[in-house]
């Protein structure tokens, strides 16, 4: 209410101005403190803290879990020390020495290992307190190196893991508010501990307690999340979306928690093991047992637990294509149109999604723009379908050339990708500008959903409005990017008013991003070609690569169209010496055919085309129906050959050439081929 009206500090000043009135500490003291404490300056938040711990440190055994003892004491230091972190730091050590001593003299106050539901409301509100107390003191403690010796650090992080422990064992008691308050104070405090440990304060690790890093990684870490992923799994399972509103807090500290976890440990998990019969798969049992564990969830409606699951999911995806190499042996030569699958429990999730928002989103034509409301179950639909080919682009983007076509055959067997563009021009605002831009400036380059990074944080929502316009923009950036050719693909397909809609928009707010960052990638590119050089021209979008071998010299052009990627990128003729023009002509059709047809960016298609002009040199012969050595889209080698004329084509070429002219015979020879 405070807040609401915008109450100012010389309104409550009458109400704060004589702090010794809260002593002694009543309910109704506590909790006026508690509400006044933001708008307190800093001396009278350090006068109440100066006060609360010299009593803190009086306090008898008796009076430890009372109001008027150290529950209340604690909760107004606590309070005092909110967000602020100049408020008298040198109380720190003090008010750590007074709860480790409890430790030692009264341990049956710390609830450990506990069934919180068997304990009484003064304990708990005790152990929060302390909880939140250790929180501030890791967080706003100028040098806790410096600070804390060897036992205080024993005493945090044990202290830590069993609080976890009792937060995961009362699970069933989260419908009592108090007992959801001291699982996310547990969390938030395992979520402080391991921000310091991976934080840049880490330069300083010559000043910590020997092998605390290794004890930190080896069992403290590791604790935490053997202890945290089985919760979330378990916590979505047992409480549907409906009855999930009281339980936000809870789901919000836990996914900030598990957001430390790290890749290796992610990888090593202890879930149960989870398979789904007929699920094609090349990836190991564990990693997949993963992915089939996690992936439902991003259709689950709550939005912390979709933007978690996301975080972690994301830290495997560029991990997960290497396991399909070996399939790369048994596609291509007998395949006309040959296509692997994406994680297929990705794909799943991603079928049913798409049935949610055509449901969603089938009234409103393509270039209007839908609003979402936000928090809603239709949001949290959306939010997960975008999730979800965010994480789908993720991983396309980590695969390799060969495994990308195989990929995008997939995509384009299924609609999934045509549909995905369909709904994005239903979920990009018409002027994507970031909100919260100074109005009275005006800026040549303002701020825009698609040159600003999203945060996707599990716990803020302040901007939570814009999160589905801005993550469907990021997406459709990323599909640019990565996907090219399968945009304009789509693009070139699209009835006139679609095509236009797509067209100019794209021209106004993504060409000119996409341009420079692919002018800046060749640019800082480390990619060293034997023989070939790269240079790039931001001011007119052009890329200059020089290819040399022996007494061959030739230089090529390329250029950026003003719609890019969707406007076709020309190839135009430098320098040449000691090429013929026909051979040429062929080298500058065939890398307009693979800066074309190839899903990736300038650099891969340079290599492409540059692997394809080795191969001639090298003596292996075009295929004679497309005239290149290398495939266009799945980059394979000329291996089928004619029994009469002995020249070799691609599978694929020779599959369309059979079906478009109805015939079975050479190309070339026209003598019947098989």
């Amino acid at each position: 209410f405070i807040h609401k009206r915008g109450t100012g500090h010389q309104e409550i000043l009458p109400l704060i101005e004589d702090t010794e009135k809260y002593f002694p500490v009543t309910q109704g003291n506590l909790h006026t403190i508690q509400s006044l404490a933001s708008f307190m300056c800093k001396e009278e938040k350090e006068e109440l803290v100066v006060q609360c711990t010299a009593r803190l440190m009086t306090c008898t055994a008796s009076a430890v879990s009372c109001t008027d003892g150290g529950f209340g004491y604690l909760a107004i230091i606590n309070s005092c020390l909110g967000s602020d972190s100049d408020v008298c730091q040198e109380i720190f050590p003090g008010v750590l020495k007074v709860i480790v001593s409890w430790k030692n003299e009264l341990e049956d106050i710390f609830l450990f290992s506990s069934n919180l539901q068997e304990s009484s409301q003064s304990l708990i509100g005790l152990n929060v307190e302390m909880i939140r107390f250790l929180s501030r003191l890791l967080k706003y403690l100028a040098s806790p190196v410096s600070s804390l010796v060897d036992v205080d650090w024993d005493f945090v992080m044990c202290s830590m893991l069993a609080w976890l422990e009792s937060a995961c064992e009362s699970s069933a008691a989260y419908h009592i508010p108090l007992v959801r308050l001291f699982a996310c104070a547990s969390c938030d405090l395992a979520t402080e501990i391991s921000h310091y440990f991976q934080s840049a304060a880490m330069s300083t690790t010559a000043s910590l307690p020997a092998n605390l890093i290794s004890e930190w990684i080896e069992f403290f870490s590791e604790g935490i999340h053997i202890l945290m992923l089985p919760m979330l799994v378990r916590m979505a399972e047992e409480y549907k979306a409906s009855e999930t509103s009281h339980m936000s807090c809870v789901l919000q500290s836990l996914g900030r928690t598990l957001g430390y976890i790290s890749k290796e440990q992610l990888l090593n998990h202890k879930l149960p093991a989870k398979f789904v019969a007929g699920q094609k798969t090349n990836l190991p049992d564990r990693l997949q047992s993963l992915l089939n564990t996690l992936a439902p969830l991003l259709l689950y409606r709550e939005r912390s637990v979709q933007i978690t699951v996301y975080h972690l999911l994301d830290k495997i995806m560029e991990d997960l294509p290497v396991f399909d190499d070996e399939d790369l042996k048994s596609y291509g030569d007998e395949d006309e149109e040959p296509a692997l699958s994406p994680p297929a429990a990705l794909m799943s999730v991603l079928a049913i999604q798409e049935d949610l928002v055509e449901s969603i989103l089938k009234v409103v034509p393509v270039g209007e723009f839908a609003v979402v409301e936000p928090l809603k179950e239709e949001f949290c639909f959306v939010l997960g379908y975008l999730l979800t080919w965010k994480l789908t682009l993720t991983f396309f983007k980590a695969a390799s050339s060969q495994l990308r076509a195989l990929y995008s055959q997939y995509l384009r067997k299924t609609k999934s990708l045509n549909k995905l563009l369909h709904n994005l021009f239903k979920l990009m605002p018409h002027n994507p500008v970031l909100p919260g831009q100074a109005s009275d400036v005006p800026s040549k380059d303002p701020k825009t959903f698609f040159s600003e990074e999203l945060q996707l944080t599990v716990k803020g929502t302040a901007t939570v409005q814009q999160e589905v316009p801005h993550l469907a923009c990021c997406v459709y950036h990323m599909t640019l990017k990565d996907l090219p050719a399968m945009v304009r693909l789509w693009w070139n397909g699209c009835e006139k008013r679609i095509f236009n809609v797509v067209d100019k928009f794209t021209t106004k707010y993504v060409s000119g991003v996409l341009s420079s960052q692919e002018i800046c990638s060749v640019q800082s590119s480390t990619q060293v070609f034997d023989g070939m050089t790269v240079k790039a021209r931001s001011t007119t979008r052009e890329v200059i690569a020089t290819y040399s071998i022996d007494d061959i010299c030739m230089e090529l052009i390329i250029q950026l169209p003003q719609n890019y990627p969707l406007g076709s990128i020309t190839v135009e003729s430098g320098r040449r010496v000691g090429v013929a023009v026909q051979q040429w002509r062929n080298w500058m059709l065939q890398l307009n055919t693979y800066l074309t047809h190839q899903n990736g960016s300038i650099m891969e298609g340079l290599a492409l085309w540059k692997n394809n002009v080795d191969k001639r040199f090298e003596g292996v012969e075009d295929c004679m129906i497309c005239f290149s050595v290398i495939h266009g889209s799945n980059y394979s080698l000329p291996k089928k050959a004619c029994r009469t004329c002995k020249k070799k084509f691609h599978s694929e070429c020779l599959y369309k050439w059979f079906t478009s002219s109805n015939k079975s015979t050479c190309p070339l020879c026209r003598e019947t081929f098989f």
